[in-house]
Parts: C-alpha cells; sequence; structure tokens
C-alpha cells in the first residue's frame, strides 16, 4: 500500500529565507526540525506552509499542478522568437498564473503521491492536517453530565478539536457501565483496552510508573493521580504538561471517529516551538513520544533546543539562518551540539 508523506518543500519566499530547497526522504515518512535564532523565520514558515495546506481544504489544490505546469509551458514559450504582441499575450498570462500560485503561499509541497490524492483523502478524513501554535495550554470544557458528542471525520487544519475530550472519556466510562449491566463484555473490554492505554501513555510522559487516572463520577472530571500522591486534573496541569495534553487530546479526537486501534491515520502536524514551558527531560521525550502514539503522523516542528534536535533519528534538520540542511543529530552530545551546531559555548 502506498503510503502518503511530505518528500520536499521548495520555500519561494518566507519572511527572511527563499529560493531553498529542503528534501525529505522519498522512500520512507521523515519529519522535519526547523531551527535558527530567532528571527530566521521559523514561525513564518510554518505559517506559509499552513497557508498551502488550506489549500487542500478550500479545494484549491486541485488546480495546483496543472498551475505549475502552465507557468513552466510559458516560461519556455517566451524564449522562443515572438512578435510583441506574442510576447506580451504570454507575459500576461505568466503573471496571471504566478498570481494564482501567489495564492498557496511562499512555499511548494510535494508528496509521495499527487496532490488530488492528498486532497481526497483528507476529506474523507483519511488525512489529518493539524496546525498547534506556540500558545499552547489544555483548554478542556467539564461537562455537566452525560451528553452525546459527535466526533466529526474531518476535522479543518487549525480547529481545536480537543474541546471536547473530558467529556468524550466521561462517556466512554457511561458507555462502559451500560455494557457491563446488559453483559456486553465485549465493550467493557474495548473500552478497558483504551483507558489501560492512555494511562500507560500518561505514565510515561509523567515518567510515574504508578500513575493513576481516576475518574470522578460525581464532578463528571478526572484526576491524574501520580506515585508520589500527587493530584491534578487536565486543566490544573503545569504548563508543560498542558503544552503535551494539548497536542495529545487533539490528534486522539480528531482519530477516534475513524475507529482507528493504533492511531495510525497518515497526515502532517506543523508545531511552532514544541519546547514551549517544557524542562529538560521533556523537551527530550516529547517528539519520540508523539512518533511512537501517532506513528503515520507526518510532524514538522520549531525549535530552538538541542534536545529535540538529537531527539529521534528519523529527522531533517533545516538551519533556516544558516541554510544548512543535515539528516540524523541524534548521535550528537548535547554539549557538541550547543558548542559547534549552535555556535555557542555552553557555559553562557
Amino acid at each position: 500500500m502506498i503510503e502518503n508523506f511530505i518528500t520536499s518543500i521548495r520555500i519561494n519566499h518566507s519572511r527572511n529565507v527563499s529560493d531553498l530547497e529542503i528534501p525529505l526522504s522519498q522512500d520512507k515518512r521523515q519529519h522535519l526540525i526547523l531551527t535558527g535564532k530567532n528571527g530566521s523565520g521559523k514561525t513564518s514558515l510554518l505559517l506559509e506552509l499552513n497557508k498551502f495546506f488550506s489549500t487542500i481544504d478550500n479545494g484549491e489544490i486541485q488546480n495546483f499542478q496543472s498551475y505549475l505546469t502552465k507557468k513552466e509551458q510559458f516560461k519556455n514559450q517566451l524564449s522562443a522568437r515572438l512578435s510583441s504582441q506574442e510576447k506580451h499575450m504570454l507575459e500576461d498570462r505568466l503573471k496571471s498564473t504566478e498570481n494564482a500560485l501567489a495564492g498557496f503561499g511562499g512555499t511548494e509541497i510535494f508528496f509521495s503521491t499527487e496532490h488530488l490524492n492528498i486532497f481526497n483523502k483528507y476529506h474523507s478524513g483519511e488525512f489529518i492536517l493539524a496546525f498547534f501554535d506556540s500558545k499552547r495550554h489544555t483548554r478542556l470544557t467539564v461537562p455537566s453530565g452525560i451528553k452525546k458528542i459527535q466526533l466529526k471525520k474531518k476535522y479543518n487544519i487549525n480547529e481545536k478539536a480537543s474541546t471536547n475530550f473530558i467529556q468524550y472519556i466521561v462517556n466512554l466510562k457511561a458507555d462502559r457501565s451500560f455494557a457491563r449491566d446488559d453483559n456486553e463484555m465485549d465493550t467493557v473490554e474495548k473500552i478497558d483496552t483504551w483507558f489501560n492505554r492512555l494511562e500507560t501513555r500518561l505514565k510515561s510522559i509523567f515518567d510515574s510508573q504508578n500513575l493513576e487516572l481516576k475518574f470522578d463520577r460525581r464532578a463528571y472530571n478526572f484526576d491524574i493521580i501520580t506515585g508520589e500522591g500527587e493530584s491534578f486534573n487536565f486543566n490544573t496541569l503545569s504548563d508543560g504538561y498542558s503544552a503535551i495534553i494539548s497536542i495529545i487530546s487533539d490528534l486522539l479526537l480528531r482519530m477516534e471517529a475513524h475507529n482507528v486501534k493504533s492511531y495510525d491515520l497518515e497526515g502532517v502536524v506543523l508545531i511552532d516551538e514544541i519546547e514551549t514551558h517544557l524542562h529538560v527531560d521533556l523537551q527530550k521525550k516529547i517528539l519520540p513520544f508523539l512518533v511512537d502514539f501517532f506513528p503515520k503522523l507526518q510532524f514538522i516542528v520549531t525549535t530552538h533546543s538541542p534536545f529535540i534536535l538529537s531527539s529521534v533519528s528519523n529527522a531533517t534538520i533545516c538551519d533556516l539562518e544558516r541554510r544548512t540542511i543535515t539528516s540524523d543529530l541524534s548521535n550528537y552530545s548535547y554539549d557538541a551540539l550547543i558548542e559547534s551546531y549552535f555556535i555557542s559555548d555552553k557555559y553562557s
């Protein structure tokens, strides 16, 4: 089965970056880490990529390849001997085509399959596009009771799917109770497995093997209780954990309507300043955690952190300031990355 992922990004213009090609693997899904000092254009580039993805949502992507072909045709025709009238006509057509391409933002993104295939998969909900800006906090609505929610097959790239996360898992607990009363033990087991998997993931993030996710049936909420006896809920997490949960809960709900057991829907996820609010241990964990949890999502992230740069082997690193592209910094020591890659002294 052919998999769908980005194979290259051509930056035509994006703030301080222009005329730069970022090649990714042609054979397998490879993540992209964008780095560079403040002002080098990391966030601006993510916004340009987001603009390109919005044309997949609005359908304009169906014309993208046609525009590219026409652009090259007009350029080639202009190199031939032409009358002034013919030249003027072709120049007008070329300008019109370039204006149309400008609507896709300052980048051109190419996939392992045709753009039309990505368009079709996205609109059927089989290909996820999501964007997380640097201001990430968990703001989940606490329900007042059991209330049916309609999960969507497709969420828009900037849509916040996670708002109803607590309502969704409260409903799951209610479904389990009703299923047990009706002796539907297969459903009970399925829901138990779902919660066990979520709890296992939380243990990894919180680095607490005795962590427990406990349902408060009177408050229609969940408490996270660590092995050290600390107790908090999803809306009272520290900034770092809140930033992580905001991403996880959003991606979970984007996939839940498809009943995928391994959260293996394909897609591309943009995350700005992925290390925001995270202490060093979480900076080392966050990207490997997301890649493992959502194995068929391709992550494009921005960062200043050497701990992010070296956290996964299957990634291309692009320094926008120096216009350098490197594959796999996972074998570099943090000191080496700080001193050489960032050209600064580790003690400064």
